[in-house]
């Protein structure tokens, strides 16, 4: 009798996964397969800017990628896991733009569904918009709704400051796209990475330890008469003992920062710092939602960059005065009680 059952419950279960991997499709199945790897592209020569003088976009390029990226310091997916779960619901892409007016590569993440009353569209979260594709032989018909390129909601400092948005204008409505080699797409996502990601083991793999780690520098008598605005003359970072993440668990630290000032001024703060894309963002308070106020970045095999460009590290001390000069410090891993002071 039981075997009975469980015969049954099975036969009954094999339709139901059955299903599920049907439900996953693609909207685009000829031109963006699930689980593989496509580029779609134009790069628009001079004669054709020059024939459309309000045409702003100089290229204009659709990824989809599913090799994870070692070099973030969020945790990656795996290559396998990407494609499973690929088709459920929608496939992601990356758009990645050029103008005529603004030097650099611009880009952001999209959903593609497939809409019955509209086709396939391409949005973005937070309200960032989007664009429609429709097959057009081997290449994709882009019809542009308008879409903010970086920026956006969860957008870095760094980003917020270089965002831009791709509007529909007068020669920037419609973009035929055509099939490219996936290599040329993944020179694009390669270039887009800040320089640091290739200075050495991201900090998530530093930081993941039982045993204290600390970063710290202390600055001597000649660079800080060429640096009068300094205010700091020796600043660490220390990473506790036993505060180590799971394997599972997202790399978050309770890092505390000390400073000493030229003038004998001491301070000390313990916050919250997580990884965030291809670094560390910290927050001055952990009682506030801001945690972005400043940065830690790998800078070397055994350095760390202590971004902070706002200015934050003031207010996290309580106020503390500091210097424009204090607002980035390269720091070495060393002895652990090098940071107590």
């Amino acid at each position: 009798m039981k075997l009975q059952l469980f015969s049954v419950l099975f036969a009954l279960a094999v339709p139901t996964a059955l299903q599920a991997q049907e439900q996953r499709v693609s909207p685009l199945p000829s031109h963006m397969p699930l689980g593989q790897e496509a580029c779609f592209g134009r790069t628009y020569d001079v004669a054709h800017l020059k024939q459309h003088p309000k045409q702003r976009v100089t290229s204009f390029h659709l990824f989809r990628d599913f090799t994870p990226d070692a070099t973030k310091e969020m945790p990656q997916e795996t290559r396998e896991k990407l494609i499973a779960d690929d088709g459920d619901s929608s496939i992601q892409i990356m758009a990645y733009v050029r103008f005529r007016d603004r030097p650099g590569l611009f880009f952001n993440g999209l959903s593609c569904m497939n809409y019955p009353e509209s086709g396939v569209r391409c949005g973005i979260d937070c309200d960032g918009g989007g664009f429609r594709l429709k097959p057009s032989a081997d290449s994709l018909l882009l019809e542009n709704d308008g879409f903010v390129v970086i920026g956006g909601c969860g957008a870095s400092e760094d980003e917020a400051e270089q965002a831009d948005y791709v509007k529909p204008g007068a020669d920037d409505k419609v973009f035929r796209l055509d099939r490219k080699p996936v290599a040329e797409c993944r020179a694009l996502e390669d270039s887009r990475k800040p320089q640091w990601a290739a200075l050495g083991a991201p900090l998530r793999e530093r930081f993941d330890s039982e045993n204290a780690v600390c970063f710290t520098r202390s600055y001597d008598p000649a660079h800080l008469s060429k640096h009068p605005k300094q205010t700091v003359k020796r600043i660490s970072v220390l990473k506790v003992k036993g505060d180590k993440r799971g394997e599972d668990d997202f790399p978050y630290y309770n890092l505390v920062f000390r400073v000493e000032l030229k003038d004998g001024k001491r301070a000390e703060k313990t916050t919250q710092c997580g990884a965030d894309q291809y670094a560390f963002a910290c927050t001055h308070n952990v009682d506030v939602d801001t945690p972005r106020d400043f940065y830690l970045t790998r800078a070397g095999k055994d350095h760390m960059m202590l971004r902070d460009r706002r200015g934050a590290m003031s207010k996290m001390f309580g106020g503390l005065t500091l210097g424009t000069d204090d607002r980035i410090f390269k720091l070495e891993q060393t002895a652990t009680s090098a940071c107590e002071f």
